[in-house]
C-alpha cells in the first residue's frame, strides 16, 4: 500500500472535523463541569451540579476564560433559541474553528519552508487528538491554542533577534511582547499549568531581553493588567459584588478572589490531589505520550535522534513533558498540547535516510500513523461515552419524563451534564452518590421536584437500594445505564425499555472474559 496523497488526507480531515465536533462522544467529566455546566447555571439559571473548583470559599477556576471563549457562542444561542444539544454543536464548532484557523496559522507563520509547512499541517490535522480533542470544550484544548500561540511569538522574537536591524521593525517587537504578557497571563488563568510548557523556551524570550530590555517591561505591564481584568471578573463572577464597589476600595485584597492561587494553594497538597489520583512520576512519558502520539513517536525519534531539537516547539513540548511530570496527578488530556508541537517536529527526512533500504517500512509507518489515529478518533469522538448527550436530549425532548414525580438514575456512565434537561434552578434536584455505605438523602420536598441521581460505579446492590428508596416517593423510576450492564445485572421482566442509543461504549466496566460486557449501547430503563 503507497502512500495516501497529503492534498487528499487534507480535504479528507476537514470533513472529519466536522464529522467529530458534532458526535456525542463524552471524553471526561471535565469537559462539561468545568465548562458549560457552570455558565448554564450562572447564566441561564437552570439547575446545574458545579464542581470544587467553583466553591465560594476557595474557587481554583477562573470564569475569565470561559466567557471570553463561550459567552458569545451561549448567548448565540439563546437568542436562536436554540435547544440544549444544539447549543452544544454550535459550542463545539465555535471552538473547532478557532483551534483549526489558530493551528494553521500558528504552523504557517512560524515553520520557515513550504515542505515544513505541509510536513506539519498534515500530521497535526490527522492526529485525533486535533480531530476530536480540539472540538471539545476542555480547558486543556483551551491551552493547547494558547501554547501554540505564545510559542509562536516566542519564536517570532527569537527569529528577529537572528536578524539585523532593517528585517524588522521595532513595532514587530512590541507587538510581540505584548502578545506574550497578554497569552501568558490568559493562560495561567485558564490553567495553573501553563507555564510549565515555557520554563525552556523561557530562555529564548531571555536572550531576545538581553538585546531588547525594554521586552520585559512591555510584557510584564500587559501581564499585570490582562491578570487584573482577570482577577476582577472573578472577583464579581464569584462573590456578586460590582466593578464600581470594588474601584471603591482598590487595596482591601481580602476582596478579590486569585483563582491561580487558590489553585495552587489546593494542588500543594498531597492529599488533595490523592482524592483525584496518584500516578507514577513516568506516567506522561511512558504511558500518556504513547497513547496520544502512537506511531509518532517512531516519526519523531528516528534512530532515537530528532533534528528539530533547538526548535522552539520542540523546547515547548520537553519542558511541559519534563515539568507536568513531576506533579502526581498525571491525566493524559493534560499534555494534549505538545501534540501538534511534537508532530511539528516530526523528522521525515531523518527516517527516509534510515529506510532508504527499506522503503516499505517507511510506507507502513507513514499509513499505520493514519489507521492509528482513525481508529483512535472513532473510539474517543464516536463511541466512548456517546449515549450520555443523546440520552438527555430524549429526556428534554419528552414532556412525559420532565415531570416531579421522575427520578433518573444514571449508573455506570459519567456524570450527566444535567443543564442539557433544562430546567430552571429549583426544579431539579441533582444528587451525587459517591459512598457505597452513603445514605441517599434528598429534600423533605424531594417528591415535588425531578430527581437526577448519579451514581457512579457503585456495586448492583447499592443501585438497587437506590432505586428501592427512590421509587418510594417517585411514580416514575428511570434507570439510564450500559445495554451490557443491564443484561448482566437486572431483571429484564421489571423494567420497560423506552429508549436507546447503539454509539455508546463504557470503557470503564469490559471484561474480555464475557463478550457480554463488550457489547455497546445505553439505554433507558422504565421501573414497572
Amino acid at each position: 500500500m503507497g502512500f495516501v496523497s497529503w492534498r487528499t488526507v487534507y480535504f479528507a480531515s476537514i470533513g472529519l472535523r466536522f464529522v467529530f465536533a458534532l458526535s456525542n462522544s463524552y471524553i471526561h467529566p471535565d469537559e462539561h463541569f468545568q465548562s458549560l455546566e457552570v455558565l448554564a447555571g450562572r447564566m441561564f439559571l437552570l439547575s446545574t451540579k458545579e464542581p470544587w473548583e467553583y466553591l465560594l470559599l476557595a474557587p481554583a477556576r477562573s470564569f475569565a476564560p470561559l466567557l471570553a471563549v463561550y459567552y458569545v457562542p451561549l448567548k448565540l444561542a439563546l437568542w436562536l433559541a436554540l435547544l440544549p444539544l444544539q447549543t452544544w454543536y454550535l459550542v463545539r464548532l465555535v471552538f473547532m474553528s478557532i483551534s483549526w484557523v489558530v493551528t494553521d496559522w500558528c504552523l504557517y507563520k512560524m515553520l520557515p519552508t513550504k515542505q515544513e509547512r505541509i510536513k506539519a499541517i498534515y500530521f497535526v490535522l490527522t492526529s485525533f487528538v486535533s480531530l476530536v480533542y480540539q472540538s471539545h470544550t476542555f480547558s486543556n484544548s483551551i491551552e493547547t491554542v494558547l501554547v501554540l500561540l505564545t510559542v509562536y511569538y516566542i519564536n517570532e522574537l527569537r527569529f528577529m533577534r537572528s536578524q539585523p536591524k532593517p528585517q524588522y521593525a521595532t513595532s514587530d517587537v512590541v507587538r510581540a511582547s505584548i502578545a506574550i504578557g497578554f497569552l501568558f497571563a490568559f493562560g495561567t488563568f485558564n490553567r495553573v499549568t501553563f507555564p510549565a510548557f515555557f520554563v525552556l523556551p523561557g530562555l529564548f524570550y531571555l536572550q531576545s531581553a538581553w538585546k531588547w530590555p525594554y521586552v520585559v517591561f512591555i510584557s510584564a505591564f500587559t501581564f499585570i493588567v490582562t491578570s487584573a481584568c482577570c482577577i476582577i471578573m472573578d472577583t464579581t463572577w464569584f462573590k456578586g459584588i460590582s466593578v464600581g464597589t470594588i474601584l471603591k476600595s482598590p487595596f482591601e485584597w481580602s476582596q478579590y478572589v486569585v483563582t491561580p492561587h487558590n489553585n495552587l494553594v489546593y494542588n500543594a497538597s498531597l492529599d488533595n490531589l490523592a482524592q483525584h489520583g496518584l500516578h507514577p512520576l513516568y506516567t506522561h512519558i511512558l504511558v500518556n505520550l504513547p497513547q496520544l502520539m502512537g506511531p509518532g513517536l517512531i516519526l519523531l525519534f528516528p534512530r532515537f535522534r530528532n533534528s528539530y531539537w533547538k526548535t522552539t516547539p520542540f523546547a515547548a513540548a520537553m519542558s511541559g513533558l519534563i515539568f507536568l511530570s513531576i506533579v502526581p496527578h498525571q491525566e493524559l488530556r493534560f499534555i494534549i498540547p505538545v501534540v501538534p508541537l511534537l508532530c511539528s517536529c516530526f523528522d521525515v527526512a531523518g527516517l527516509e535516510k534510515a529506510c532508504q533500504k527499506r522503503t516499505w517500512l517507511l510506507t507502513f509507518l507513514m499509513n499505520s500513523w493514519l489507521v492509528f489515529n482513525l481508529s483512535m478518533a472513532m473510539l474517543m469522538g464516536v463511541f466512548h461515552q456517546g449515549g450520555v448527550l443523546p440520552a438527555l436530549e430524549y429526556l428534554h425532548a419528552s414532556p412525559q419524563f420532565q415531570s416531579p414525580e421522575t427520578a433518573l438514575i444514571w449508573w455506570r456512565t459519567y456524570s450527566p451534564p444535567t443543564w442539557m434537561l433544562n430546567q430552571k434552578a429549583g426544579d431539579l434536584q441533582i444528587i451525587l452518590i459517591s459512598n457505597e455505605n452513603e445514605d441517599l438523602k434528598f429534600q423533605s420536598d424531594a417528591a415535588s421536584n425531578l430527581l437526577s441521581i448519579d451514581a457512579m460505579g457503585m456495586s448492583v446492590e447499592g443501585v438497587n437500594k437506590v432505586i428501592r428508596n427512590v421509587s418510594a416517593t417517585h411514580k416514575l423510576v428511570l434507570l439510564i445505564t450500559p445495554i451490557a450492564s443491564f443484561k448482566q445485572n437486572f431483571e429484564a421482566s421489571a423494567y420497560d425499555e423506552v429508549w436507546s442509543y447503539n454509539y455508546h461504549l463504557d470503557m470503564d466496566h469490559l471484561d474480555f472474559s464475557d463478550l457480554q460486557s463488550l457489547r455497546p449501547g445505553l439505554a433507558i430503563y422504565s421501573l414497572l
